[in-house]
């Protein structure tokens, strides 16, 4: 294929105010050249109808994480702790007694019986090797008695600060950490394979730049090699981990890395856990746990000083904050330290629980709400139990911040979810699952219009990477990363969203996933 292409025949929608749609645009060199004007001297590729807009982002995404799933247990289907055991059980048998067993994605709340398992389900098993699972959220583990043998973690005092331990086999938050320290890690080339299976994954699903929300020195390593090699297929935008303090202090005294695939700008942070751990730091407890309020796994002394660092360094600060008391420390500690910045787009990752008199901070202080829709689609068969009814209008706010005037970057968390920008699209749209529960949308005055929807996966996308001048628009001279699909998103039926296919990825003009023709 030649550098230069007319795609023809399409239904565009640009983004742009100037020139909303088109049926036509070509493309040179990486870039959009025109709009609605036929160069002759291109190849003409006949896209037949086909809806075409700016390339989808998800703006948090954990890329490795995605490919180390491959080699572990899935356990998202698996309805009772008994069921997981079976699994453990199978691939015991298949592995050397000095590997772990790794599996990720139960989740209790799907369960008959709700509760967190108890420490002999997995300890009566005869399986020699340490065992660690997963819950979906990412923020707690099940675990057996050989790992805490290797961890050296005593469960018999305290837990960690930050942490907690809950039947002596389940560990929250900053309690994963004696565990997951002993964990063999990972080396070059593991971490290589991980990131191609997860490429090979979200590629085939539109996706042409992801924001990668929390990348430790392997991983930055083999990014950057594989960018050097020009290897690497879509966008990424990377936020360094800021668990690494010494190589974090490298970096920052380093500067920005730009390559023309991968970014490194951003700091990602954590203060506070997840709702379904009961780990997010609430201002009143649990209702399902009444002498529980959550957790903040950061001392503020500590926020404080990373804050200063990346205030600094001139880089953005991404701070994970779930519940309302998590959200407003950050708020409380990003709006002091860029009281005298100008453009930092200091973001709060998820931002799932806000109240009121919080909303209109983000917008005062420049402070961008990253936002994941199916987290609310997910966690809502549980949440009237977990939080009462009184509380669960400060949950995904996304009209009141766009009402607030925030643009809000739209993520999934993968593999916390599919990493599918049309369930995330579908689910900011309607506030429904994919059953079209609960019916009319929960919470619905917070959906969002189409538009605006598209928005937060393309437009407000690149806005929280600095990159709004060019990308997430279809306007000449921006890179020509596109997205194209079977169906106009913007106005099929509500419930045809979900039935619509990705018919072809391209990034920098060129085609990644191509099933057009």
């Amino acid at each position: 294929m030649s550098n230069k292409i007319n795609l023809i025949n399409g239904n565009f929608i640009t983004l742009d105010d100037k020139c909303p749609t088109a049926e036509m645009i070509s493309v040179d060199s990486g870039k959009i050249a025109g709009i609605n004007a036929v160069d002759h001297n291109c190849e003409n590729i006949d896209l037949n109808g086909a809806t075409v807009v700016p390339g989808f982002v998800d703006a948090h995404f954990h890329l490795v994480n995605l490919g180390k799933q491959t080699d572990a247990l899935k356990l998202r289907d698996c309805i009772s702790a008994r069921e997981i055991t079976e699994r453990v059980l199978q691939k015991s048998e298949k592995i050397e007694e000095n590997e772990w067993i790794f599996g990720f994605g139960w989740d209790n709340t799907k369960w008959n019986d709700q509760h967190f398992p108890s420490s002999d389900i997995l300890n009566s098993l005869p399986v020699p090797q340490p065992v660690m699972l997963t819950r979906i959220d990412g923020h707690s583990c099940w675990v057996n008695e050989k790992a805490l043998e290797l961890s050296g973690l005593d469960i018999s005092i305290e837990p960690p600060e930050g942490g907690d331990i809950i039947n002596d086999c389940i560990l929250i938050d900053n309690a994963m950490k004696p565990v997951q320290f002993v964990i063999p890690k990972p080396d070059e080339n593991t971490v290589n394979k991980w990131i191609k299976l997860a490429l090979d994954i979200i590629i085939p699903r539109g996706i042409t730049n992801i924001h990668d929300a929390w990348q430790d020195p392997v991983t930055v390593k083999v990014l950057q090699k594989i960018a050097e090699k020009g290897e690497l297929p879509i966008r990424i935008y990377g936020m360094l981990s800021s668990s690494y303090t010494k190589f974090l202090k490298q970096f920052l005294n380093q500067g920005h890395f730009r390559s023309e695939l991968y970014t490194i700008r951003a700091v990602k942070a954590f203060i506070d856990g997840a709702l379904g751990s009961r780990g997010a730091a609430l201002l009143e407890p649990y209702c399902d746990d009444t002498n529980n309020c959550g957790l903040i796994l950061i001392s503020i002394k500590e926020f404080k000083e990373l804050a200063q660092r990346c205030r600094d360094a001139g880089f953005q600060l991404c701070t994970h904050a779930i519940g309302d008391r998590g959200n407003r420390l950050v708020l409380d500690v990003y709006s002091e330290f860029t009281k005298e910045l100008k453009n930092h787009r200091w973001r709060i990752e998820h931002a799932q629980m806000v109240c009121d008199e919080d909303i209109p901070r983000f917008k005062e202080a420049g402070i961008v709400p990253s936002m994941q829709p199916s987290h609310c689609t997910s966690d809502m068969p549980w949440l009237d139990d977990r939080l009462g009814e009184p509380r669960l209008h400060r949950i995904s706010r996304w009209q009141s911040f766009i009402d607030s005037g925030c643009q809000i970057p739209g993520g999934s968390d993968c593999p916390i979810e599919e990493g599918n920008p049309i369930f995330e699209y579908y689910a900011a749209v309607t506030r429904q699952d994919h059953n079209h529960q609960r019916n009319g949308g929960w919470q619905k005055q917070e959906t969002v219009n189409r538009m605006d929807a598209l928005r937060m996966f393309t437009t407000w996308a690149a806005y929280g990477e600095f990159a709004e001048h060019r990308r997430g628009k279809i306007r000449p001279g921006f890179d020509a990363d596109l997205t194209f699909l079977s169906q106009n998103i913007t106005n099929c039926k509500e419930s045809d969203i979900l039935k619509t296919k990705i018919l072809g990825t391209m990034v920098a003009g060129k085609f990644i996933y191509n099933n057009i023709n």
